[in-house]
């Protein structure tokens, strides 16, 4: 089980470095393209992947706030998310979705945050909160927004989760 939802960003698309460095390590990446899409479109565009394939969830800024959301929507116990450098603000401030960081704590599944602190699009402190709040492991780089100089980080992480989760299961 190497499955992993590569869920990109608003300004990126789905076969970008990330995916390809996933790819790499071999994970078996579903990245559906979103482009164009807004966070209600996605959404449900990507609980049905979650409901299908139980993946690992990687999501990338607004990727990341998709991730969450579809996650809480899906409702079912997942091997793990990551969130790179996750547009948390759109969680409170810009959808018809917009509820407060405290309200989308995911509770079955293990989030793993990796955020630049020389992100100039989304400021590192909403990760800090986010993860404050609800108890993620949150892995400060630095990196700017687009995460380049730590895309072995983030495999890393999916890596980990993914052991982790195979050996609750008694996998491994």
């Amino acid at each position: 089980m190497n499955k992993v939802l590569f869920l990109h960003g608003k300004e990126s698309g789905p076969h970008g470095p990330k995916y390809e460095a996933l790819v790499r390590a071999g994970f078996d990446v579903i990245a559906p393209d979103m482009r164009g899409m807004d966070l209600c479109d996605r959404v449900p565009f990507a609980t049905t992947f979650i409901m299908e394939h139980r993946p690992i969830i990687v999501g990338s800024s607004l990727g990341g706030i998709t991730a969450i959301f579809a996650a809480l929507n899906a409702d079912v116990p997942l091997p793990g998310i990551v969130l790179c450098a996750p547009a948390l603000h759109y969680g409170v401030e810009l959808t018809p979705e917009a509820r407060p960081l405290s309200t989308l704590g995911i509770t079955e599944t293990p989030v793993t945050i990796i955020h630049g602190i020389n992100d100039d699009v989304i400021p590192v402190e909403l990760s800090r909160e986010y993860a404050a709040i609800h108890k993620c492991v949150l892995v400060e780089v630095d990196d700017d927004h687009r995460l380049n100089a730590s895309i072995g980080q983030i495999v890393h992480e999916v890596a980990f989760l993914l052991y982790m989760f195979k050996t609750k299961a008694g996998l491994v």
